[in-house]
C-alpha cells in the first residue's frame, strides 16, 4: 500500500493544484503550458471536464493572433476557465511531438476538445478572430449530439435531415476537412429541387455552401429567383446570387486561378448572366467579360468593355469603382505595348477621384499613372 501511495502522489498533487489552488480568471483563458499529459487525463476524469488543447508552434502568426484577440475576451475566458481544463503544447517539442502524431495535427493552430479517456470530441483548425464563431462553436463541444464526433456518428448512422447536414458541414469546415465537406455538399445539393430552395430549413445549406455558379443547383436558383425570393426574402436571395457570381469573377481575374478546364465554366456563367433580369446584371456581365478577355489576352476587347463601363455607367452604384478601374489600368500597363490602349488606360486613371481612394490606393494611383505616362 505504501509503495502504491508513493507512486500516485505526484498525480494527486497535480490534481489538487488543478482543482483547488487557482481562482477562476476572467481576463484571459488560463492555460497550463506543456503539463504532463497523463496528469491532465487523470484531472479530466476526476473533474468530468473536457480538456481544451491548444496545439501551436512558435512561428505560427494565427496562433499568436488568437492569443491576443480571442483568448483575452472576457466571455471566452469566463466560459473556458469554468468548463474546460485548458492546456497549451508546442507541437514541435516535448510531449507536443507525441500529441501531434497521436491526434493527427497537421495545421496550426489546431484546437482539440478531449475527454478524460483521450478521445477527441470536437476539433477546430485555424484562427477565428471575427465575431463569436470560436466561442459559439466551442460551446457545442460538450452538448450531446452537437459535438463534431456526435455529428459524425449521426451522419454515418444514416441521418440526413437538413439540421444535421447543416451542422455537420459546418463542423467539417471548422475542423479543416474541406474535401470531405465539398463531397457531402455536392452529393446533398444534387438531390435538391426548386422546392427545397424555398424551404427555410434547407435554405441555410444553400446560402452557406452553394459556391459554383456553373452548377445545376445555381441554375435552379437563378431560374426560380423570384419564387425563391418570395419564400425566403428577395434581398437575401439576390445577395446570395451576387456573392456567388462576384466570387467567380474575382477568381477569374486572378492569374493563379487560370487553367483551361475553367474556360467552359466561365462561358456558362457569362451566358447565364446575359439571360437574366438580375438587378446587377450589367455590372456582373461587364466585369465577367473583362475577366474573360484578360484570360484570353484580348486586350482590345478588354479596353472596349472598360470604356463601356465608364461611358454607360454599367457598374451603377457598385462599391470600390475607383480601385477597380485602377486595377484594370494596371493590367494594361503590365500587359500592353500599344500606345492607343495605353492612352485609354491613362484616361481611366485621370478620371479617378483621389478622395475616394485609400492610402494604399493613392500610392498605386501615382505608380500606375507615372508608368503609363512614361510609355506614351
Amino acid at each position: 500500500m505504501k509503495s502504491k501511495f508513493c507512486l500516485t502522489l505526484p498525480i494527486l498533487i497535480c490534481l489538487q493544484g488543478i482543482l483547488f489552488s487557482q481562482e477562476i480568471r476572467y481576463d484571459k483563458v488560463d492555460f497550463r503550458e506543456s503539463p504532463e499529459w497523463a496528469e491532465i487525463l487523470v484531472a479530466a476524469r476526476q473533474t468530468g471536464k473536457l480538456i481544451f488543447l491548444d496545439g501551436y508552434t512558435t512561428w505560427c502568426r494565427p496562433c499568436k493572433k488568437m492569443d491576443k484577440q480571442v483568448f483575452t475576451q472576457k466571455e471566452v475566458a469566463n466560459y473556458f476557465n469554468q468548463k474546460f481544463i485548458n492546456v497549451k503544447y508546442d507541437m514541435e517539442k516535448g510531449e507536443g511531438l507525441d500529441l501531434k502524431l497521436r491526434y493527427g495535427i497537421s495545421a496550426f493552430p489546431t484546437y482539440l476538445f478531449i475527454s478524460g479517456s483521450g478521445e477527441v470530441l470536437h476539433r477546430i483548425v485555424g484562427a477565428y478572430t471575427e465575431g463569436n464563431d470560436f466561442l459559439d462553436y466551442s460551446i457545442l463541444a460538450d452538448k450531446p449530439g452537437k459535438s463534431f464526433t456526435d455529428l459524425q456518428k449521426r451522419y454515418r448512422s444514416g441521418e440526413r435531415n437538413s439540421e444535421l447536414i447543416f451542422s455537420y458541414l459546418k463542423a467539417l469546415r471548422m475542423a479543416g476537412e474541406l474535401e470531405k465537406e465539398k463531397g457531402i455538399v455536392n452529393d446533398y445539393l444534387r438531390l435538391m429541387t426548386a422546392e427545397h430552395f424555398m424551404d427555410a430549413s434547407y435554405w441555410g445549406i444553400v446560402k452557406t455552401f452553394l459556391k459554383d455558379p456553373a452548377s445545376r443547383e445555381f441554375r435552379i436558383l437563378m431560374e426560380n429567383r423570384n419564387d425563391i425570393g418570395e419564400a425566403i426574402g428577395q434581398d437575401e436571395v439576390d445577395q446570395k446570387i451576387f456573392s456567388v457570381l462576384d466570387g467567380k469573377i474575382v477568381k477569374s481575374m486572378d492569374f493563379n486561378n487560370w487553367n483551361d478546364s475553367k474556360k467552359d465554366d466561365e462561358e456558362t456563367v457569362i451566358q447565364l448572366i446575359k439571360n437574366t433580369d438580375f438587378p446587377q446584371r450589367n455590372e456582373l456581365l461587364s466585369r465577367a467579360l473583362v475577366a474573360q478577355h484578360y484570360r484570353n489576352g484580348d486586350y482590345y476587347d478588354f479596353v472596349a468593355v472598360v470604356d463601356a463601363m465608364i461611358n454607360f455607367r454599367l457598374l451603377g452604384n457598385a462599391e470600390n469603382q475607383p480601385e477597380l478601374f485602377l486595377e484594370y489600368a494596371s493590367i494594361i500597363n503590365k500587359m500592353v505595348v500599344d500606345e492607343g490602349l495605353l492612352k485609354r488606360a491613362l484616361h481611366w486613371v485621370d478620371g479617378i477621384d483621389m478622395n475616394e481612394l485609400t492610402l494604399t490606393g493613392k500610392t498605386k494611383y501615382f505608380k500606375v499613372k507615372e508608368a503609363l505616362g512614361g510609355k506614351i
